[in-house]
């Protein structure tokens, strides 16, 4: 039976893009090495996050409320941007995401009320429920154990867990796939594809963490301790991806945008990585504290 067109592209587009992200992920730790900042993934990561912005934005207007766009856009940028590195004041590395994240709902709260009509409270809430969403990114961002020039392994780390489970539940829902998952929210997930997933992702983590120098990080747990963390950053990468499902169906749009064919937008390439990587730095701060 001849493989449907779709499954083939995700199946051939995903390492190629996972390739590419290891491409970037390797060059900031070629410069971290160096003894430099790990410029190239921060910037990615904001890049990225701008670019998701405003594909929420796009999504609520589709849904037919208006949002302050181009000021999410902005504060996103400005609390991701690399302000010591390019700059090298340490007062805007300290205080450049602390100024986004307050000066956004200042700016909203002034438009509602002098802007009334054009932005109105829905609009001004979304926005910054999609900027709050967003900054979960910068988890990935800080390295939560006590590990030099490691966080190239652990945003690899996230990468395994999230696109493994991400690629496995694909091809296995879309082939074996039965017993939908959360119907209401992505009729096309099913439990078949989630367990898959659940075991790719897992797999993937604990080699990462195990063939890497993040070992050392995580040198003294048991194997079923580190088995269970890494399932639990596997589940946590799909529940962001229903998140990002629950925000399509809300709006009734099939992608969050239109980047490359069958990956959707921005949103939808890393929508793993939104829940994930918090969920991965609390875990590895429990298993230092109890472990």
């Amino acid at each position: 039976m001849p493989v449907p067109r779709r499954i083939l592209i995700r199946v051939i587009g995903a390492p190629l893009l996972v390739a590419a992200l290891c491409g970037v992920i390797a060059w900031g730790h070629h410069l971290q090495m160096q003894g430099h900042p790990n410029t190239p993934v921060r910037v990615l990561v904001m890049a990225v996050a701008v670019i998701s912005m405003g594909e929420i934005a796009s999504m609520c207007a589709a849904k037919g409320i208006v949002t302050a766009r181009w000021a999410g856009m902005l504060a996103t940028a400005v609390y991701f941007f690399p302000w010591g590195e390019a700059t090298g004041s340490s007062l805007l590395a300290e205080h450049g995401a602390e100024a986004a994240a307050s000066g956004l709902p200042l700016y909203l709260m002034v438009m509602v009320v002098f802007r009334y009509g054009t932005l109105n409270p829905d609009g001004a809430a979304l926005t910054y429920l999609g900027f709050g969403y967003l900054t979960l990114l910068g988890f990935a961002l800080d390295l939560p154990v006590r590990l030099d020039r490691a966080q190239s392994y652990y945003l690899l780390f996230l990468l395994a867990a999230g696109k493994g489970s991400d690629m496995a539940a694909f091809v296995v829902g879309k082939s074996l796939g039965k017993r939908p998952m959360a119907p209401r929210v992505s009729p096309n997930k099913t439990w078949e594809g989630g367990i898959a997933g659940g075991i790719a992702g897992t797999a993937a983590g604990m080699a990462v963490i195990y063939f890497t120098p993040l070992k050392p990080a995580y040198y003294g747990r048991s194997p079923v301790t580190l088995l269970f963390f890494c399932l639990i950053v596997t589940i946590a990468s799909q529940v962001g991806d229903l998140v990002k499902s629950a925000f399509k169906r809300w709006a009734g749009v099939k992608d969050s945008g239109h980047i490359l064919p069958e990956f959707g937008g921005m949103l939808d390439m890393v929508d793993s990585f939104i829940i994930a990587a918090p969920v991965a730095t609390v875990g590895t701060q429990l298993l230092d504290r109890f472990f």
